[in-house]
């Protein structure tokens, strides 16, 4: 359902999340990955560099990409729902060639690996708690791969590839109820062309079933101009209603976006875009 909110269509859910959202700007905290080199605006992030990226501002008034950094403030830093200290911002810099970021540091306490993102806020209306987050485990993988086979098959993609690789897949739980959760990012070679699939499914024993499945399918193996990756970001409750949002990154040739999912009657709707760059 969308609404017309002045000249512009809004999604019903975006138009909720912004009612109930967070008072605060999100941020996504990782290693940058995205690109290392030189801008109109001067040089950009050092791949490797702990940076934040500004994803969500549900009061941002000014153009201006470089008006949520400043240098010298702490954010609250959460990983799997769980405070884990703080940021500091060091300096701000050129991302893409639209978009910056700030490099920042972590409280000595504080390490986060290659591969992790996390999410910073100064939100008062965050509410943490333990990070439920583990590896998948055989059984769990095997679920997922089950899952990602049927969302393939809707797709048309051939039941005889079974060859399907994932890339990245944790296991958690968003609300107070406990059910184990599945989020992961798979994909498969068939028929020329690699097709990717991002999931969040759920868990109750040993049965398991699909709540959302992102499908793409890459025809340009060797450049890659058509592709699109998905992973899973990290999770936390922003709109304080006792169930964590999930947000994930979706990068594709050259440019990169976060988007945040909210879950309502056991399925997952898109309810914010944002942190968009590219060349």
């Amino acid at each position: 359902m969308f609404l017309l909110l002045g000249t512009l269509w809004v999604n019903a859910d975006e138009r909720t999340f912004r009612q109930r959202g967070p008072n605060q700007p999100l941020y996504v905290v990782t290693h940058n990955h995205y690109a290392q080199g030189f801008t109109p605006a001067g040089p950009t992030a050092r791949f490797g560099d702990l940076i934040m990226i500004e994803i969500l501002n549900l009061k941002a008034v000014s153009s201006d990409q470089t008006s949520s950094y400043e240098v010298g403030r702490r954010y609250a830093l959460f990983v799997g729902g769980e405070r884990r200290g703080d940021v500091k911002i060091e300096r701000v810099t050129p991302l893409q060639c639209n978009s910056s970021a700030a490099v920042v540091s972590t409280d000595p306490s504080v390490h986060l690996s290659t591969e992790a993102m996390a999410l910073a806020t100064n939100a008062k209306m965050i509410r943490p708690h333990q990070n439920a987050q583990h590896q998948a485990n055989a059984i769990e993988r095997s679920q997922a791969m089950r899952l990602a086979m049927e969302g393939f098959r809707k797709h048309g993609v051939p039941d005889e590839a079974k060859d399907i690789q994932i890339e990245h897949l944790v296991v958690t739980k968003v609300d107070h109820r406990g059910q184990r959760v599945l989020i992961g990012s798979l994909s498969v070679k068939a028929k020329g062309a690699r097709h990717d699939m991002f999931l969040i499914g759920g868990i109750t024993g040993s049965k398991s079933s699909i709540e959302l499945a992102r499908y793409h399918k890459t025809t340009d193996l060797e450049d890659g101009k058509d592709s699109e990756r998905v992973r899973f970001v990290d999770q936390l409750d922003l709109d304080h209603d006792g169930t964590d949002e999930v947000v994930i990154e979706v990068t594709g040739y050259e440019n990169e976006q976060f988007e945040i999912y909210t879950r309502q009657d056991g399925a997952w709707r898109q309810a914010w875009v944002g942190g968009q760059g590219g060349c």
